[in-house]
């Protein structure tokens, strides 16, 4: 008798269960303990810099703010040197809200419930660029929570016992500061109205981290896979308020030292990491201590940094940082150092005598074309940047296991800001878990497996085509993607050297040669090459706008 009351009640009790968990599996275990379903799927997105002020029909000469012409007869987006309803591409106007919308409508409807995390790497607010109407902190920090608000309300989650929202990783920009590039040592007030806006996306025990230095690190796979989002204005070279990376008690010294940390921690347990931030790390932007300490600590972790994406350049954009570029004492002055990576790409000019003083540049870095009232983005001489291009994938070695330890790959992210077309990429990665990794070699840097990015789509608006249709929301399509375009099985290192190999062995004729150049413009190449060899130059002394080197692609000096 007694046995069958015990065998009722444990029949009872296991009824009860099943109704409320349904069939006990180990295959579940990972979801009773709140671990993400993966979708293999992240987005990067960059630089969305909204403009409030941005005005249809009006002449880009007044930063699409004020209307300088008269002009009947036709539609007037439809004129050439007119702002369209959706952006005014290949010049320096920023994004109209509604571009922004558009962004945001389509991400929700088309990616909301198919993304694991998103990188998100600054620049939320509107260049400094027009002196009628001067940028208020007031109006940066409200843009910023404008952008924010987009992203919490487009990727919130209302399911019971989930997240709000899946992991979102913001990185300050040098527009999300005022003024632009310049920011001191935190803790300050800057960086505690941004860690108020941001306090969302910022993980606990990473809050009095972003407070003192703007960057911290955020597990978007708990125990698997973190994000570090650097403030790479402490290590910029424009920003006069730092000094480099080298003495004790400077932000970029001390940042430095934090990542160093994280990456030493990250290995211990297991982990992978993705380095991400808004300015890239090239000698041409960083200061030399501060890119040289970058690239040391790529190739020191080289097993567990599954890639480097950044923003601010605004086109389509990957190069290759190298240990002969970045050895700690190398007899030869830092300009030779440099020469074999970013001074053949660049065209660099470093001042040898101090380490974090750099010669201003004084090269025309954006050439503009005053037509029909409209200031164009004129690339300056693409073919010889194309031809520093090749010169920088041609020193790349043939790929060997030894010759791959000495590189790290460097993506720049194309823009949200019509400075060419708005293009956005999705990336999907490799979920397959495998145990027991035996060698730096089987990392997933090096060799497609758990966590390897496999490739990414990258996807952009036609702006040309859109603005003839100002009634109806665009859509972002299909730019290109990894797999059919450049034939990468995956993200990999070596498949990166392969690639820069290939471009080199095909040459200028090849169709390979003729996608790089189409890409890295996102779309606006023919708009560009077609522009009169007439042109109002703009430099730095002499330019209208302020700081053009800030939003025009002419970070890259073509």
């Amino acid at each position: 008798m007694l046995v069958s009351i015990k065998i009722l009640y444990f029949s009872i009790l296991f009824f009860f269960l099943f109704i409320l968990f349904g069939p006990i599996s180990f295959k579940n275990s990972s979801k009773l303990k709140n671990e993400p379903e993966l979708h293999g799927n992240f987005l990067h997105i960059t630089d969305f810099h909204p403009d409030p002020h941005y005005v249809n029909n009006v002449t880009a000469l007044s930063r699409c703010h004020h209307k300088h012409l008269q002009i009947a007869k036709k539609p007037e987006h439809m004129l050439k040197g007119i702002s369209g309803p959706w952006g005014a591409p290949a010049t320096v106007c920023d994004s109209p809200v509604g571009l922004i919308n558009a962004t945001f409508e389509w991400l929700e409807k088309n990616w909301k419930n198919k993304l694991d995390f998103i990188i998100w790497t600054g620049d939320n607010s509107r260049h400094d660029n027009d002196e009628k109407i001067p940028r208020s902190p007031i109006e940066m920090f409200r843009l910023n929570r404008f952008i924010t608000e987009k992203f919490l309300k487009t990727f919130s989650n209302k399911k019971k016992h989930a997240p709000h929202f899946i992991p979102i990783v913001p990185s300050i920009g040098n527009n999300d500061i005022f003024p632009n590039n310049i920011i001191s040592a935190g803790p300050n007030e800057l960086l505690s109205i941004l860690h108020e806006i941001w306090s969302p996306f910022i993980p606990k025990g990473q809050h009095e981290t972003f407070l003192n230095g703007g960057y911290y690190y955020t597990e978007v796979i708990p125990g698997k896979l973190i994000v570090v989002s650097l403030n790479t204005l402490y290590f910029y070279d424009s920003n006069t308020a730092v000094n480099g990376c080298i003495e004790e008690g400077q932000p970029g010294t001390i940042e430095m030292k934090w990542l160093n940390n994280v990456l030493k921690e990250a290995r211990k347990n297991g982990m992978k990491v993705y380095l991400t931030g808004h300015v890239a790390p090239r000698a041409k932007q960083y200061t030399i201590s501060c890119f040289k300490k970058y690239g040391q600590l790529s190739l020191k972790y080289q097993d567990i940094i599954l890639g480097h994406y950044y923003g601010h350049s605004n086109m389509d954009h990957f190069f290759f940082i190298s240990s002969s570029g970045v050895k700690k004492d190398n007899p030869k002055d830092d300009e030779e150092v440099l020469s074999i990576d970013d001074d053949d790409l660049y065209d660099e000019t470093e001042n040898a005598e101090n380490d974090d003083e750099t010669v201003e540049d004084t090269r025309i870095h954006q050439e503009g074309q005053e037509e029909d009232g409209k200031i164009e983005t004129k690339v300056k001489d693409l073919k010889k940047y194309m031809k520093q291009l090749l010169t920088h994938y041609r020193a790349l070695p043939p790929l060997t296991e030894d010759n791959v330890k000495n590189y790290a790959v460097v993506h720049i992210n194309p823009s949200i800001i019509p400075t060419f077309f708005p293009a956005l990429r999705i990336f999907k990665y490799n979920t397959t878990e495998i145990k027991n990794e035996v060698s730096d070699l089987d990392a997933p840097s090096l060799k497609n497996t758990f966590l390897t990015p496999l490739g990414y789509t990258q996807y952009f608006i036609n702006l040309t085509h859109a603005n003839l249709f100002p009634n109806v929301t665009p859509e972002f399509t299909i730019e290109y993607t990894t797999w059919d375009d450049y034939y990468l099985k995956d993200l990999t290192i070596p498949s990166w050297i392969r690639l820069a190999r290939k471009i080199v062995n095909d040459g200028l004729n090849s169709a390979l040669w003729d996608k790089i150049q189409e890409y890295l413009l996102v779309g606006t190449r023919d708009l560009i090459i077609r522009k009169s060899s007439s042109f109002q130059k703009c430099s730095y002394s002499k330019c209208p706008a302020k700081e053009p080197e800030d939003y025009i692609a002419s970070e890259l000096t073509f």
